[in-house]
């Protein structure tokens, strides 16, 4: 049970002790009294302590459906765009392979140029490919001519340059 359905619950109990009291006393002590008047405060507040924490509880229910509800839809747009994203991403190597087979580039310019374009240096390359670097530069300088381009910058904007807004 949470702290706000116990404290609602312990609110009611005080105002419903405090009426079932205040209607004894009354009996027993034959009408209005100090004593009764004090009771029947101390029932009213605990109603409008009860009251107050009922409506407020509702209006946070409420916030939580709402929040619920917006999370819902934001996950969902979030699936749909990982979605389409992963599609675009999927395009767009089709895009440079086929770009590849066009400048007819050897397995190992196609990696190499794949990682050019993944921002890695050549000495990196050559570790991630287990090759010596002068193979890779090789391999490299052999592509860009394949390209007619001048080097690693202009094979990334070759590719690149179309995404960005301007």
């Amino acid at each position: 049970m949470n702290q706000v359905k116990f404290s609602l619950i312990v609110y009611s109990l005080i105002f419903f002790v405090s009426f079932v009291d205040i209607i004894m006393d009354w009996e027993t002590m034959g009408g209005l009294n100090p004593h009764i008047l004090v009771e029947a405060v101390m029932g009213l507040i605990a109603l409008l302590a009860f009251a107050v924490l009922f409506v407020w509880n509702l209006k946070q229910n409420k916030q939580m459906v709402n929040l619920k509800k917006t999370l819902t839809n934001t996950e969902k747009q979030l699936t749909e765009s990982k979605v389409q994203t992963q599609k675009l991403m999927g395009e767009f190597s089709k895009i440079i392979q086929t770009q590849f087979d066009e400048w007819q580039l050897t397995k190992s310019e196609k990696e190499v140029a794949l990682l050019i374009l993944k921002g890695l240096t050549l000495d990196e390359i050559a570790g991630v490919r287990e090759t010596r670097e002068k193979t890779v530069r090789q391999q490299a300088s052999n592509l860009y001519k394949k390209a007619g381009i001048a080097g690693r910058h202009q094979l990334v904007a070759y590719f690149f340059e179309d995404l960005l807004i301007t």
